[in-house]
């Protein structure tokens, strides 16, 4: 029997109207039971929300504009109290797609979680000083499905699809305010759920990264709801389980009085127009052992 499928995107602060046309058209052109819902989270910039209002005219086309921000976890939880189907696919609005099979791809797989993986747009000329690019495209190979494969509930990008079964009606941990997280800790889910978990080559594409500045800060942001949820995420990160190790040491205080030291020179790298992927990793060490040091 052919899935029914809820594709949930949320947006803030992004045109998704492209990405909503072609995941429409090849819904359409697979004859399948399908709707497609979209959910601003209060964008502050009202032009985004007025451009992506075209998409509603579309046949199994939803689009709502939420008056208050209630963030990444929320947003999505909402989502899912407004959709109908059996199968739900989340995708990220701010994604792109030129992947022509992606709907027939998930519509033939099998498992109770199926997980199609991102792709980074290769654009050295446009992308190759930003930090983002650098260090995405330094991950690729870890997010590949193969490797996937080898941790399946720590690879759960948004862009996967799972039964109504296991989603239920509060998926994602509405505890988590702000930036990061969120989909591991619903990996960790899974993991209770003893879910059959499908990682396959599905990708949607990454081909927009934010300047080097709003990236380092929204880096920051995920480190500090790391450290908030460091007990629910333990064995969910290698940079946890590394800072795990220096505390057996009793050496994570070297950490914290190293970003003192180095905090200026490594954010002025980070934010110029050569960024080191090797010190954004060690950038994001010190930071998290100094913002852990400080919440004790």
């Amino acid at each position: 029997m052919s899935k029914s499928l809820s594709i949930l995107l949320p947006t803030y602060n992004c045109v998704c109207t492209a990405l909503v046309g072609e995941l429409q058209r090849q819904c359409v052109a697979e004859g399948a039971d399908f709707e497609i819902i979209v959910a601003d989270d209060a964008s502050p910039d009202k032009r985004f929300i007025a451009e992506n209002r075209a998409i509603a005219h579309l046949d199994g086309v939803r689009y709502i504009e939420r008056e208050r921000n209630v963030g990444r976890s929320a947003i999505r939880n909402y989502l899912v109290s407004q959709s109908s189907k059996e199968w739900i696919l989340f995708i990220d609005g701010d994604l792109s797609l030129n992947n022509a099979q992606l709907i027939h791809n998930y519509l033939q797989a099998e498992g109770d979680v199926v997980v199609g993986g991102i792709s980074i747009v290769e654009d050295e000329n446009r992308w190759g000083n930003n930090l983002r690019y650098r260090y995405e495209h330094a991950s690729k190979e870890a997010i590949s499905a193969e490797n996937r494969r080898k941790t399946p509930y720590q690879h759960l990008s948004t862009n996967f699809m799972a039964h109504r079964k296991l989603i239920g009606t509060t998926p994602y941990n509405e505890e988590i305010k702000h930036y990061g997280f969120e989909d591991v800790l619903l990996g960790k889910h899974f993991k209770a759920l003893n879910a059959r978990i499908n990682h396959i080559d599905n990708p949607v594409l990454f081909d927009d990264f934010e300047p080097n500045e709003v990236f380092l800060h929204k880096t920051e942001e995920s480190l500090r709801t790391l450290s908030a949820f460091q007990t629910e995420l333990k064995g969910y990160s290698n940079l946890l389980e590394t800072a795990e190790k220096l505390h057996r040491m009793h050496i994570e205080r070297v950490g914290a009085w190293l970003y003192k030291l180095l905090h200026k020179p490594l954010k002025h790298n980070l934010k110029g127009n050569n960024p080191s992927v090797f010190l954004f990793n060690i950038y994001k060490l010190v930071y998290f052992l100094h913002y852990n040091s400080i919440r004790k």
